[in-house]
């Protein structure tokens, strides 16, 4: 399954310490299944840290031993996954639960919303996290693939980059 990273430079081996804290699903190292959410984070990056070229990295995750990794899947942004993106974003999962975890990102209107929900906006809902959830519903999530261990590092391997 070919998955791409977008960075400002090209990375041919993921270095799980220069990831940032306090993302989606916590520090690792994120792919996606989409070239254009990859597209658009390799943009960003160049934007935040002000170097470089927007680089996509592209991979081929092997799942070869895939049995042997502790995997979490969310399919939808549901509110165990809300719940979860909080967590991380907030710094409350400190520990390392999972080799690899998979889901919706939490793209720039998400957060707002997340943010919202957070600053009590909805509390004057009768189910605010629901309210929430609903939101997010008509919204095309890209995929994120947070390769969170080097034993998880060890399934995938860079093919290619190409700089936009």
């Amino acid at each position: 399954m070919k998955l791409y990273h977008g960075s400002n430079q090209i990375i041919r081996q993921p270095n799980l310490l220069k990831g940032r804290k306090f993302l989606d699903f916590g520090s690792g190292f994120y792919l996606s299944d989409e070239k254009n959410q990859a597209e658009n984070r390799a943009k960003s990056t160049v934007l935040f840290f002000e170097e470089g070229a927007p680089t996509v990295n592209v991979f081929e995750w092997q799942k070869n031993t895939i049995a042997d990794l502790n995997i979490l899947h969310f399919p939808t942004a549901d509110t165990e996954w809300l719940d979860f993106v909080i967590a991380n974003r907030q710094g409350n999962m400190l520990e390392k639960q999972y080799d690899i975890v998979i889901g919706p990102t939490a793209d720039d209107k998400i957060i707002l919303v997340i943010e919202q929900y957070l600053a009590g906006v909805f509390n004057h809902l009768e189910n605010p996290k629901a309210t929430v959830i609903q939101l997010f519903q008509p919204q095309k999530l890209a995929t994120q693939y947070l390769f969170a261990t080097e034993k998880s590092l060890q399934d995938i391997n860079f093919t290619d980059s190409y700089t936009l």
